[in-house]
């Protein structure tokens, strides 16, 4: 356990520099009670021109901290992939001569990136992005214009991934033991072996369950059996799995694949239900109740069950999606990407920090933390 303040320290090595003239930040973000801090952060660096709730992350007091200091604008995929909606909502939050920086979680505006270039030119800056989910997105867009600065994949969020497969297996048990249920000698069912997705293997395997990993590229389909887990095609794994999580962030499981699971069977999300799952509750049109606290109970044409534990929506975000202070290190890359994309010229594409400044962060971190210094 740290010491009360020692956040405030961390991020001020991080706004020494002061703020960034005629610099306009939106901010994506899920509502989290830490946020307020990071929020206080980014605005010594700029100013935030509005903030873009995560719909499925909000905790009600921050958000009514938020909505005191700053204007909200709802956050949904279907006008943030609309160009004429995009140029409407957020050119009006632009003061004459200032510069926009997107902060985004999960790739909402990669397939507007053009549009807000040609309306904006050299005033807009680009983009810090968080995820891989997010990455891929605009890893998908030919040539961006604009500069998509990703930490995704860089060595602190590796650290940050680890500890969110922890809390997503520790949150669906918590939920599958309201079903009295537990995960000793459950056969279970992984869609992805990605970062977050190696975390939750190890996981399940520590906590004694039967595991078929669902994996579709190859580079990571040998990494799985080299660490000696159990490759499984989709159907079969859906055939004999009690627990299913997904890790993928690609629409994993159809409609129809749901009628492959056996009776009360649970399903899980590492990530938001529009992106894990290719199928909406409103299109199944199947029978629904909430039978316990953040899980539903799915009545299919057959008449037998299935259960999506926090609604089919990240299922670590019933426990605060708690990471302690390993968040700081990933939220510290989003700030110096900030001063990066504000400060220097880059290229359109994806980008990374410089290795330097990734060791920077680590170095203030393990100081400030863990007292680790040298």
């Amino acid at each position: 356990m740290h010491h009360i303040g020692v956040e405030h320290r961390f991020f001020h090595h991080f706004t020494a520099e002061g703020t960034t003239p005629d610099l306009c930040i939106l901010l994506v973000t899920h509502l989290l009670p830490d946020r307020p801090l990071f929020i206080e952060t980014l605005a010594q660096i700029g100013r935030i021109g509005a903030i873009l709730p995560k719909p499925k992350s909000i905790h009600a007091d921050t958000l009514a901290w938020v909505a005191r200091q700053y204007p909200i604008i709802e956050l949904d995929r279907r006008w943030t992939a609309s160009p004429g909606d995009v140029l409407a909502r957020v050119l009006p939050l632009l003061r004459p001569h200032e510069r926009l920086l997107i902060l985004d979680i999960g790739g909402y505006f990669a397939t507007t990136l053009a549009a807000l270039h040609r309306a904006l030119g050299e005033r807009f800056l680009g983009v810090v992005e968080m995820t891989e989910n997010g990455h891929q997105r605009y890893e998908a867009q030919a040539a961006p214009q604009v500069p998509v600065l990703s930490v995704a994949r860089s060595f602190l969020k590796q650290a940050e991934d680890v500890q969110i497969g922890l809390s997503v297996v520790y949150s669906a048990e918590s939920l599958a033991r309201s079903l009295n249920r537990t995960f000793n000698a459950c056969q279970a069912a992984l869609f992805g072996y990605g970062k977050v997705g190696h975390s939750i293997a190890a996981e399940l395997r520590r906590r004694n369950l039967w595991l078929d990993l669902v994996e579709t590229c190859p580079l990571r389909q040998v990494e799985a059996l080299s660490h000696g887990f159990h490759l499984a095609d989709k159907a079969s794994a859906l055939a004999r799995a009690e627990l299913v999580i997904c890790a993928t962030g690609n629409g994993a499981l159809s409609s129809a694949d749901l009628l492959l699971l056996q009776d009360g069977a649970m399903l899980a999300s590492v990530t938001s239900a529009d992106d894990e799952f290719a199928f909406t509750l409103a299109e199944l049109g199947w029978p629904s109740q909430e039978i316990c606290h953040r899980v539903l109970r799915l009545a299919r044409p057959d008449g037998t069950f299935i259960y999506l534990l926090n609604r089919g929506e990240a299922v670590n975000f019933v426990h605060g999606a708690v990471i302690g202070e390993y968040v700081y290190l990933v939220l510290a890359e989003i700030i110096e990407g900030v001063r990066l994309l504000a400060t220097r010229q880059r290229a359109g594409g994806l980008h990374e920090l410089p290795t330097a400044v990734m060791r920077d962060i680590a170095r203030l971190w393990l100081a400030d933390f863990h007292g680790v210094k040298g």
